[in-house]
Order: structure tokens, then sequence, then C-alpha cells
């Protein structure tokens, strides 16, 4: 009997053993899963909600300028997918019919899309429209063709009075291929059998569109994704299912042996009681290992969180975590005397690093910084890193003005020495705008846009300081806006046109080129000069658009003068960065049918030292093939190399108006241009002087051997009528010293 409660009792215990075993390899089996399936989550949420911000900058650019052009459209999509996306288009839809694709390419049924007359689409748009809000629907089939989620978002447009207008639909396109390999779902060593539910966002009450059914029968673990508008549901095991723990055989065979010795004699019933023991250990032992595991699954859980918080490579707060702040603190702050700073600060020549000494560099670089940072700002200060080189820092005093510059002087300081990145040693700087809140008035989130408006005045002075915003400053950014809408407008009403400066042979004074130069014939303000308006140009991407107009009219107007059988010299034509990294440039050129000869492309120092952009260089090259010249303009205003010079081999080289300028007192100033020219002479490049003010200054580049002359002292410009007028008088004649610099005719001496 005492044999039999023994074996009995054994047996129980071996069952106990080999139940706690399973469960055991099952909890380590299942929190690896776990692990995988939160990464798995986090990256799917990450990629969704970025393409999802894409769409909603496209909104805010057709709320803001619903007259957006498809030219305008491509490039606002080109910049906004400059940063990498899943989308594999999107399409604008004025009154529910698509009218803008990109890329065109491949997605040409898109085109002419009418959202109501497609039972597929219409009540998915139908109810974006009514809620205002965005739809987001699929994984579905596309009309050209492959699998896509496609997020749609109502267009609302402000009135002047009454409520928004609806403009139409902007729909995103999230190619699911892309984002399933971007997840890593799709990859060759994924090792989990997957499956995801809840097709148009109904989560668990969806149909399953990626992986098979049979996965849910298995007890997978299970995980919930939100998407906007929904969930989706994600289901996984291993690779065929849960595993067998490897020693099941093994612990059963012992617990055979332990009954068997269980009802032997009492002889060995001291030997039975010390195994008895030895089993307890094991599974106390066991016990312990299942809490260190649980343990470290709780651990892997904090470490997702404080991951989807922070940003990977400096450790500091991200843009998630800042904005869940500066929400907190409006709730907080108002109800006591304390006052909110918010530090807008941004790395000075970031992408030079990066360029010259890579990425890696550039990562040692933001992390100076943030160590830089921790060390400055106080225990309680929420300092976040926002993206790219961008950091907001959010300080709480009674007056933050004082600490904000007090903070921001350390920085700038810290910023002065040289940094040690390794095997390299850089120097950078700090650029800051600081925005402080009224007594009782948080506003964080306007504070955030009023530090960035400082920001980027710090930056356009000159960089490695700080601004404080004000009043006067924000005024400024709205005037700079409205010069930017009007700029716009006069690029839709074609009020841009060329006026034409001739260049003179510097021996004869015949005329030998005219150079395009853009004018704004604003309706109110009459004639504006391109330093007016130029660089808002620039700020806002239209400055390609400009070129391509005063190129436009400048061969408008050559073929009007050949007509009438005027003899019309080599046209030269400003062209921006923005303009030659078009990669469709070429095309577009080759469609003008330009004469071999007749045209000058000017380019600044800036665009032919970066040898570093293919498609810029390419550009360049099509451009000599066209039989297009290049000329090399402002040429020793920046940091022009020989090696460049030598490897770009310009037709010509026009030497700026600032060294011009003083040719007349300077002899430090004749002799580097002497020198200029000496090198033109050496490359077979030609060399213009621009800005010649005086018959003094002309006569000084002539004998310094400057082969042309352009400046108000030779001819102003003019529209091209005044100009036509001009070629057609016979027998010119050039009497600079009679005429003040002035083309007269024989017989017009007035």
């Amino acid at each position: 009997m005492p044999a039999l409660i023994a074996l009995v009792a054994v047996g129980l215990l071996g069952l106990l053993a080999d139940y706690q075993n399973h469960q055991l390899f099952e909890q380590h089996a299942r929190a690896t899963v776990a692990d995988r399936l939160s990464v798995i989550r986090a990256r799917l949420e990450g990629n969704i909600s970025r393409d999802i911000q894409i769409g909603r900058g496209v909104v805010a650019a057709f709320a803001t300028r619903p007259t957006l052009d498809k030219n305008e459209f491509t490039v606002l999509i080109e910049h906004l997918l400059e940063t990498g996306s899943d989308l594999r288009l999107i399409a604008a839809a004025p009154d529910m019919v698509v009218g803008m694709v990109h890329p065109l390419l491949g997605n040409e049924k898109v085109m002419g899309l009418d959202y109501m007359k497609t039972p597929g689409q219409r009540d998915n748009v139908l109810r974006a429209k009514a809620t205002g809000n965005l739809v987001l629907a699929g994984p579905l089939e596309l009309v050209q063709g492959g699998v896509g989620i496609v997020g749609r978002f109502p267009v609302l447009v402000d009135q002047p009075s009454g409520p928004p207008a609806f403009w139409g639909i902007v729909s995103a396109v999230i190619d699911v291929d892309h984002l399933y390999a971007n997840s890593g779902i799709t990859a060759a060593d994924f090792d989990l059998d997957l499956t995801i539910r809840g097709r148009d966002g109904k989560g668990a009450d969806g149909e399953v569109f990626f992986g098979s059914e049979d996965v849910l029968t298995r007890n997978p673990l299970v995980t919930t994704v939100s998407i906007p508008g929904g969930t989706w549901q994600l289901a996984a095991t291993p690779k065929g299912g849960w595993p067998e723990p490897p020693n099941t055989a093994a612990f059963r065979l012992m617990i055979a042996l332990i009954g068997a010795l269980v009802v032997l004699p009492i002889l060995i019933t001291g030997h039975l009681y010390a195994e008895r023991r030895r089993n307890l250990d094991e599974l106390s032992e066991a016990k312990r290992l299942a809490e260190a595991r649980n343990a470290q699954l709780e651990e892997a859980n904090r470490r997702v969180r404080h991951t989807s918080l922070h940003d990977e490579l400096t450790g500091l707060p991200n843009r998630r975590y800042l904005m869940d702040h500066l929400g907190r603190l409006d709730s907080e702050i108002g109800a006591t005397t304390d006052r909110i700073a918010i530090l807008h600060m941004d790395l000075d020549r970031f992408k030079q690093v990066n360029d010259a000494y890579g990425h890696a560099a550039g990562d040692r670089l933001l992390q100076h910084a943030a160590d830089l940072m921790r060390v400055v700002f106080r225990p309680d200060d929420i300092v976040a890193r926002i993206g790219g080189d961008e950091f907001v820092a959010v300080c709480i005093a009674d007056e933050p003005e004082e600490l904000a510059r007090a903070l921001a002087d350390e920085l700038i300081a810290g910023f002065r020495h040289p940094i040690d990145l390794g095997e390299i040693r850089c120097r950078s700087g700090l650029s800051i705008g600081i925005a402080c809140s009224a007594p009782r008035k948080s506003q964080s989130h306007k504070l955030l846009i009023d530090a960035d408006i400082a920001l980027y005045r710090a930056k356009k002075l000159g960089r490695n300081r700080l601004e404080f915003f004000t009043r006067a400053l924000e005024a400024e950014v709205v005037s700079a806006k409205r010069l930017a809408d009007e700029v716009l407008t006069g690029i839709e009403e074609s009020q841009f046109t060329a006026h034409y400066q001739q260049q003179f042979d510097a021996s004869t004074r015949e005329i030998v080129g005219l150079e395009a130069l853009i004018r704004w014939n604003h309706p109110t303000e009459g004639l504006i000069a391109p330093a007016r308006f130029l660089e808002v140009a620039e700020d806002i991407g239209a400055l390609p658009v400009l070129d391509h107009l005063v190129l436009e009219t400048a061969l408008v107007d050559r073929r009007r003068w050949v007509a009438a059988g005027l003899r019309v010299p080599r046209i030269a034509v400003n062209v921006s960065m923005g303009r030659l990294r078009n990669e469709r440039l070429i095309e577009t050129i080759e469609a003008m049918t330009i004469e071999p000869g007749a045209l000058a492309f000017e380019l600044t120092e800036a665009i032919y030292l970066d040898d570093s952009d293919e498609v810029v260089s390419g550009n360049i090259r099509g451009l000599k093939e066209l039989g297009i010249e290049i000329e090399i303009d402002d040429f020793g205003t920046g940091y022009a190399s020989i090696v460049s010079l030598m490897r770009l081999q310009p037709k010509r080289l026009k030497i700026a108006r600032q060294l011009t300028a003083a040719v007349s007192s300077s002899v430090a100033q004749r002799q580097l241009i002497q020198s200029i020219v000496e090198i033109g002479r050496t490359q077979g490049i030609g060399v213009v002087a621009e800005g010649v003010e005086t018959m003094e200054q002309a006569d000084i580049l002539r004998d310094l051997g400057c082969q042309i002359l352009q400046g108000f002292a030779l001819g102003r410009p003019m529209d091209a009528g005044r100009l036509a007028s001009l070629m057609r008088l016979q027998g010119q004649v050039f009497r600079p010293e009679a005429n003040g610099g002035l083309l007269v005719s024989d017989d017009d001496q007035s």
C-alpha cells in the first residue's frame, strides 16, 4: 500500500511536471512571437502614418491654393515623396473627377475617372465628403491594376463668409506590396505564419487580406494595428504552428523510471525520497525561469513603448512625445503664473557634413548636439529631436525670456569649438528661434509655429545665432506670404516678361549678344525688378517656372526679330538649380527646336560646382550637345576651382560686378581681373565683364583683356519693342565720349 501510494503520488507529480514543461516552453515561444509582432505592428503603423501625412500635406496645399495646376501639383508631390514612402500614386479629383495624377506613368487609367459614376468608389468618396474626414479603404483591386490601400481625403476650402466649400477629393494609394516589404513581413527569412484581417479597417470583424485563415485556428498570438478610421488585427504563430518541447520523450521516460523506483521495496525508500526532493527542486527552478521570462516580456513591452516615443539615434524624445507633452501643458499652465518658452533649434551646415564625411559623421554630430543639450538644459525641461537636424526644447519659468536667452547663448557658445566626430574634427553651428507665451496663455502649438518663424529669421540673418519671435516678424512673414501669392498669381496671369540688355565687343563696341532679364509688370506697382521677388520665388519653388517663361519669351521675340529681317545676336538666359534638376529639361528644350549657337544658358558658380548631382551634370552635357552655350555668371563671388572650370569647359565666364566696380581705383582689383582673363585665355574660355558703369571702366576692362562688356555705361535693359527699333537703325555709331554711352544714329545726336 505505501508503494502504491508512492506510485500514485509520483505519477501525479510526473503529470504535473510534464504539463509544466509544456507550459514553460509555450510561454517562451509566445513571448518571442509577441516581441516580433510588436515590432511588425509598430512598422505598419509608422509606415501608414507617414504615407497618410503626405496625403494631408497635399490636402493642405489644395485647401490653401485650390487653383494649383498640374505642374505645381507634380513639383509638390515630388517634394513630399523625397523622404520616401509606400505611396503608389496621389490623385486629385476636383468635383469628384480625377484631373491630376502623380506619377502618371503606369496610372493612366486613373485620369478622368469619375468617382460618382464608379460604383466601387462612390460610397467611400461620398462618406469622406459627408464626414469631412479621411476614409481609408482596402486593400482592394485598383483600376490601373494591382492591389492598394486607398485613402480619400476631402478638400475643404475656406470661404470669406459661410462654411468651407467642398473642392473635391485627394486620393493617396498605398502600394500594399511596398508596405508589406518595408514592414518586413514578406522577407525571405520571415519566420512567422502571419495573417492580417480587417479589410476597410473593420478589425476582427473584417475579412482576411494577408496570409491564411488557417493561422486563426492554431491559437495564434493576436494584436491590433491602429489605422485612420479603424483597425487591423494581426495573428501570428511560428512557421508550421507551435512546436512541441524538444525533451518530451526523455522527460516522460524519467517519470516512468521514478515510478518504477517508487514501487521498489522499502530498502530503497531513502533513495526514492532523495529523488523526489530532486524533482521538487527542478520544478522550483522551472518556476523561477518562468517568472524571469515573464519579466523579460514586460521589459520588452516597455522598450517598445519607449521606442515609439523616443528618437533611436539620440535617445531624446521624438515629435510624438513632444506633441503629447504640449497638449498636457495647455491644460496645466492656464491655472498658474508659469509661462512657456519654446526653443526651435537647427544645426548649421549639417548637410555639408553629411555630404563631405558621410552619414555616419552626420549621426555623430547629431549625437554630440543631443549630449550638449542634455548638459545645458535643466532636468525638468523637455528636449526633443523632431526630425533631421531639428530639435525643440520646452522650458517653464516665470520669466522665460531671460532663461531662454541664457540657454541659447550657452548652446551657441558650445558649438563654436571644433567637434570631434571620431576620425575627423569639424565645425558646425546652431541657429535658434525662440517664442514665449504670454501670462496665463499657453497655446503651445501656436508657440511652436512662432518659434519656427523666429528660426527662419535666425538662419536668414547669417545662422549660428538666436532670434526671438515678435509681432513685427510675424507681419514680415505675412507680407512675404502675400508677395508669394502675388508671384503665383502673376505667373498665372502672364504678368512676367523679359527685358534685354546688350553685350558689346570690348574693342569695336558692336552688339555681340543680349541677356534676357526677367521683369514683373505688376498690375498696381508697375515694372518691378527681380531683386524684389526672386528670393520669394525661390522659396516657393517658382524659380524654374520663371526661368522657363523668360526662355519662351526670348525665343518668341527672337523668331519675331528674325522674321522681320533683323540680325539677332546670341541671347543669354539665366537658369536656376531647380530647372537644371528637372529630369525632363533636355526633352523640353529639344521640343523648342533651338538653332545651335542662338542661345546661351548662364549658370552660377554654386550650380556648376555641384558635380555630385548626376541629373544636373547630365543636363549640362545635354545642353552642350544641343548647341546651347554654357556661361558662368557672377564668376569670382563663389568658391570656384580651376579643376571645376576645366571639367565644365564653359563657352564664357562673366566677371561679377563686385569685381568690376572698383577696377578704376584699385590696383588689386585690376590684377585679380587680369588673372581671371589669363585663366580664360589658357582654357579657351571667353571673358565677359558685367556691371560696367563708366566708360573709364570699359576702357580699363578692354585693356585688361575682357572681350565682351555689359553695363549701364553701354546700354540699359529694355523691352523687346524698343530693342527691335534699335536694331532696325542703319548706320549705328557708338559715341560714348560725347553721348554718355548711348547708341545713336548718324542723324540723331539729341
